[in-house]
């Protein structure tokens, strides 16, 4: 499986659904339109803290309810 492929087609798929133009989007994340433009046409891929700032204005891979659960489920087991 091609993470680059699956993960720009389903940016796209995402911000089609909520009708924002990459303008939108990129604002959103905080990144300029060109560079938005790129990761979501697979030219690129984002780093770590961009895709982090993505994951929160389209949560394509853990929506950001469960992303939280789970955050709260490993400080209790390190309190364990």
């Amino acid at each position: 499986m091609n993470i680059g492929v699956s993960y720009h087609a389903r940016l796209k798929e995402e911000r089609h659904k909520k009708k924002w133009t990459q303008k939108e989007t990129a604002g959103k994340i905080g990144i300029s339109r060109s560079y938005y433009s790129d990761i979501e046409n697979g030219r690129t891929l984002p780093s770590s803290k961009i895709l982090f700032n993505i994951n929160n204005v389209l949560p394509i891979f853990l929506p950001i309810n469960v992303a939280d659960g789970l955050h709260e489920s490993n400080d209790a087991k390190e309190v364990n």
